[in-house]
C-alpha cells in the first residue's frame, strides 16, 4: 500500500481539476440533495426502530397531556451519550408536530451526512474525488436503515467537527483547534457516544500519522498526539458517571456468523445479491486503489480505515445496551478508506471514466434505496389501519412475528406499535427498558416480562427454527389481565390457535386484532 505524506499543515493543496467536473459547489448542493431522494419518496421514514423512537418521543414531549400513559411510563432528562434527536424533537416538535419533526430531523441528518462526506473529501484532498461520490450511498447504511437515528446523527457530526479541527488547525493554530475539540467533542457525545469515539479516532489517526512521518520516538510520539487531542476528553467525566449510575458496560459477545453477515451488510436494505454485489463492488474499488502504483492512499484516512475495522472486529455484539455495536461500523469502514484515496496522481481519463462509474453507482444505490423503503412503508400502512380499531389509552400486547425462514429485508414491522403510542396514547410492550440509554422508564409489574422490548418478538407456530418463542407459547404465558387488547403483525399463519379470553376486533388493514374479555 502506498501511503501519501502529509502536506504542510496537515492538508494537501488543492489539485488541479481533471475529468469531469464534480467539484463545484452547484455540484456538491446537488449531490447533497440527491441524497435526499429516498425520504422524498415516502411519508414517514420506514426505518425499524424509528417507530419505536416515535413512541419515546410523544411520552417525552406530552407525557403531562396523556393521563392514560402516566401509570406506565416516567421520563427524566439526564445527562447521556444517546440525546441527539431526542433534543431536537424537544425543540422542534412545538412549531411542526411530532411526526414531521422527525421527519425533518431525519432528513436534516442526511442531508448533514451527504455534506460531511464531500467535505471529508475537500479537506483532505482539495476537491470532491469520484471515491468520494461512491461513499455517498452508505449514509443509507445498516444503521441508519435500522433506525439508529442517534446514532447516524453523531457519527455525522462527528465528521462534521473532524473537517473543522483540520481547517482550524491549519488556518488558526492548535489553540483554537483545541478548543474546538472541547466544544464539539462534548456536543458530538451528547449526540451519541459513538460519535465522539469516532472523531477520537479520526483525529487519533491524523496525529498518528504526522508522528509517523516525522519517525518521533514514542515518548514524542505520544506527547504530540495527546497535546492535539486532549481536550477531546472531557466528556470522559459525564460518560463514566453515566455508566458506573447504569450498569456499566452492558456487553454481549457477538458471534461468527453474526460478525460474517455484519460485514457483507454495511448497505443491506431489501435485496441480498444486489447490496452484497454493491458491498463487494466498493471493496474491489478500494483494494484496486491501494495495489495500484499511481495511488497514494492518504495515510490520515487510511490509518482511521484501518483502525475502525480492527473495532469492528473486536466490538461485541452489544455495549452499553446497544444492539449491533460491531455492525454499526462497517458502513464507516468503508466510507473512510474510499474518502482515503487520491486522484491527484491519475490522468484525465481515468478520472472521468471513474467519475462517471461514481455517478452510476450513486444513482443505482440510490433509486435501490428508493424502491425498498416505498415497499417497506406499503408494508408498514397495511397494518397502520388496525390502530384506529384501538380505544383511546388501551393497554396493548404486541406481537410481530418474524418469517420462519429468515430473510436478508429488515423487520419494518418490529416497532411498528409506536405508532400507537403517538396516535392514541396506549400502552404498548415494545419500548426498550436499557437503563442509562434513555430517560424513559417502564414500569408496569402486572406486565412482567410483557413490560417491554423483547417480549413483542415472536415466531409464528410450526417455524423449523427457534429464534424467537412461538406465538402460542406466548399467548399460553401472556398476563391477561393486565392487557386490554392482543395486536399481531407480520407473518401470520392462515390459522392462529386463539384463546378462550380472545375476541376478534373488526378493522381495516392487514394483521390480527383481539380484545380480551374479562376474567369470569
Amino acid at each position: 500500500m502506498n501511503m501519501m505524506p502529509l502536506a504542510d499543515g496537515g492538508l494537501q493543496a488543492p489539485k488541479p481539476r481533471h475529468g469531469i467536473d464534480i467539484d463545484s459547489w452547484q455540484a456538491f448542493a446537488l449531490l447533497c440533495a440527491l441524497s435526499l431522494i429516498p425520504l422524498l419518496a415516502v411519508g414517514f421514514p420506514p426505518l425499524v426502530d424509528l417507530y419505536g423512537h416515535l413512541g419515546r418521543y410523544a411520552m417525552q414531549t406530552d407525557l403531562a397531556n396523556r393521563p392514560e400513559l402516566q401509570p406506565f411510563y416516567s421520563f427524566e432528562w439526564q445527562l447521556v451519550g444517546n440525546l441527539g434527536a431526542d433534543l431536537l424533537v424537544e425543540l422542534l416538535h412545538g412549531w411542526l408536530g411530532l411526526e414531521t419533526a422527525v421527519r425533518v430531523i431525519v432528513m436534516a441528518t442526511q442531508l448533514l451526512s451527504a455534506a460531511a462526506v464531500l467535505l471529508v473529501s475537500r479537506q483532505v484532498h482539495g476537491r470532491i474525488t469520484p471515491f468520494a461520490i461512491a461513499a455517498l450511498p452508505l449514509i443509507y447504511g445498516l444503521p441508519f436503515n435500522h433506525g439508529f437515528l442517534n446514532f447516524s446523527l453523531g457519527m455525522t457530526l462527528g465528521m462534521l467537527a473532524f473537517v473543522g479541527w483540520m481547517r482550524l488547525r491549519r488556518t488558526r493554530g492548535g489553540i483554537a483547534a483545541r478548543v474546538w475539540l472541547a466544544v464539539a467533542g462534548m456536543m458530538v457525545w451528547v449526540s451519541h457516544a459513538y460519535g465522539w469515539a469516532f472523531l477520537g479516532l479520526l483525529c487519533g489517526s491524523t496525529t498518528l500519522a504526522e508522528v509517523i512521518d516525522r519517525r518521533d520516538r514514542p515518548v514524542a510520539a505520544l506527547k504530540h498526539i495527546l497535546g492535539e487531542c486532549w481536550t477531546l476528553l472531557l466528556p470522559l467525566a459525564p460518560m463514566i458517571i453515566w455508566r458506573t449510575e447504569s450498569g456499566g458496560m452492558d456487553l454481549i459477545a457477538s458471534t461468527p456468523i453474526f460478525k460474517l453477515l455484519g460485514l457483507v451488510s454495511p448497505l443491506r436494505t431489501r435485496w441480498m445479491v444486489l447490496d452484497v454485489l454493491s458491498f463487494f463492488g466498493l471493496v474491489v474499488t478500494i483494494y484496486w486503489a491501494i495495489r495500484n502504483p499511481a495511488i497514494r492512499i492518504d495515510k490520515r484516512l487510511g490509518i482511521a480505515a484501518l483502525l475502525c475495522f480492527a473495532c469492528f472486529l473486536i466490538l461485541p455484539k452489544q455495549v452499553f445496551g446497544s444492539l449491533s455495536a460491531d455492525l454499526r461500523l462497517m458502513p464507516y469502514v468503508l466510507m473512510i478508506a474510499l474518502l482515503a484515496i487520491p486522484t491527484a496522481q491519475l490522468g484525465r481519463k481515468t478520472i472521468g471514466i471513474l467519475t462517471v462509474a461514481a455517478l452510476v453507482f450513486f444513482t443505482g444505490r440510490t433509486l435501490a434505496t428508493t424502491a425498498a423503503y416505498v415497499a417497506d412503508e406499503d408494508r408498514v400502512n397495511a397494518v397502520l389501519p388496525a390502530i384506529d380499531a384501538l380505544p383511546q389509552g388501551a393497554r396493548v400486547a404486541f406481537f410481530s412475528a418474524a418469517p420462519c425462514k429468515q430473510t436478508w429485508a429488515l423487520p419494518v414491522l418490529d416497532h411498528v406499535a409506536g405508532v400507537a403510542h403517538a396516535r392514541r396514547s396506549v400502552f404498548v410492550n415494545n419500548q426498550w427498558q436499557v437503563p442509562g440509554a434513555s430517560p424513559l422508564t417502564v414500569h408496569y409489574a402486572a406486565a412482567g416480562r410483557f413490560a417491554h422490548d423483547p417480549s413483542h418478538l415472536v415466531l409464528a407456530d410450526g417455524c423449523d427454527r427457534d429464534f424467537y418463542p412461538f406465538l402460542s407459547a406466548v399467548l399460553a404465558e401472556l398476563p391477561y389481565d393486565a392487557f386490554t387488547h392482543v395486536w399481531i403483525v407480520g407473518e401470520l399463519p392462515d390459522t392462529i390457535a386463539v384463546p378462550a379470553r380472545l375476541e376478534a376486533v373488526p378493522h381495516q388493514g392487514q394483521g390480527a386484532l383481539y380484545a380480551i374479555r374479562p376474567a369470569r
